[in-house]
């Protein structure tokens, strides 16, 4: 059975261009609204068959995709219907606000096809796994004898869903971003590395490898011209791009979300002599994980060609992680990268642009 999208929009042209590429691209049915009231009379009138996810744009007269999301939210048959909001580009404040209100996801205007039809599939992929899920539990609900199977195979899928969204939250930094996905998968690599080395727990290593990818999240509500700029900011500039790390710390500021990741996204510009950003944090008061990703986004920035600088080889590079020991990084992540530089560079190789 082909799964239910629901697309809200109140311009007519936008929902006829989703529903026209969703219906080529996806395996789905669509089903159409033009504002939030007709949402509400929608779902006033339907108990039963409702839609598998939604496609709510924001900026709607009257009724707001916010103000939706929370009428959604707030009706605990209708709570579980995934969001995925739509919005303009650089519109981060609402972004924020989409994540608190029950959000999944959200695509920015223009619509990159691509990136439209990966989400959606996504989002209907989990739906369908926690559909099933739901099924199982309730065959098994009064039936002791497979209460241990059903807890193991909830954890899984949670963990599954966990990973996906995340992933999703990714996506949406490289597709704002001109770093390409093999970076985040360098810096997920070279973390669980120090992490592993640096004698961590089993629980701590599988987090920095889930959460260090969204080290940069907040990079996207930073303009493009000076994200994308060839050479050297001005102050004005640089004090612009040091906000990335507070807005994807608000993005991620949800009671839902692992301290480990609000951690990383804000305190990954700290240095060890106190002279990073954004709170200018020293030495053990930077949380383990930040001074961890600090080193494997530098270590990987350095190794690579970026809109302002050529790759640096090697043996400069190890040499500048080298110097910056107790200035930049803590000592001894600086030590354990020493010892593992070999390895830092084959994860390098490995993940090659």
């Amino acid at each position: 059975m082909a799964a239910k999208v629901l697309i809200v929009d109140d311009v007519a042209e936008n929902r006829k261009l989703l529903a026209s590429i969703l219906q080529k691209n996806a395996d789905c049915d669509i089903m159409m609204a033009k504002s939030g009231q007709d949402v509400i009379e929608l779902f006033e009138n339907r108990t039963d068959n409702l839609p598998d996810l939604i496609l709510l744009d924001i900026m709607m007269p009257v009724m707001s995709g916010i103000q939706v999301a929370q009428y959604l939210n707030d009706n605990k048959l209708l709570q579980e219907i995934p969001i995925i909001f739509v919005t303009g580009l650089g519109d981060v404040d609402n972004i924020v606000k989409a994540f608190k209100v029950g959000g999944v996801d959200y695509i920015t205007k223009p619509f990159n096809k691509a990136e439209l039809i990966a989400r959606v599939n996504t989002h209907l992929k989990l739906k369908r796994v926690l559909n099933e899920l739901e099924v199982k539990n309730s065959l098994l609900q009064n039936s002791e004898i497979h209460l241990i199977h059903l807890v193991e195979e909830k954890t899984k899928k949670v963990n599954n869903l966990t990973v996906a969204l995340i992933t999703a939250l990714e996506n949406a930094n490289i597709y704002n971003d001109i770093d390409t996905g093999n970076h985040i998968k360098r810096v997920s690599a070279y973390s669980v590395l120090l992490a592993e080395n640096y004698g961590c727990s089993l629980d701590f290593i599988k987090k920095i490898k889930v959460y260090s990818p969204l080290h940069d999240i907040g990079k996207v509500g930073i303009p493009d011209n000076i994200l994308k700029k060839k050479g050297k900011y001005s102050e004005d500039e640089y004090e612009k791009m040091k906000e990335h790390v507070v807005i994807g710390f608000k993005i991620l500021d949800s009671p839902e979300i692992d301290a480990m990741a609000k951690n990383i996204a804000l305190y990954h510009h700290e240095k060890w002599d106190g002279s990073g950003y954004i709170e200018g944090l020293k030495s053990e008061s930077i949380p383990l994980e930040a001074r961890i990703v600090a080193l494997a986004d530098v270590y990987d920035a350095l190794m690579n060609q970026r809109i302002y600088k050529e790759a640096y080889t090697k043996e400069k590079t190890e040499r500048i992680i080298k110097t910056d020991s107790g200035l930049h990084f803590d000592p001894k992540i600086v030590d354990i990268f020493i010892e593992q530089k070999n390895r830092f560079y084959e994860i390098s190789k490995q993940y090659s642009d």
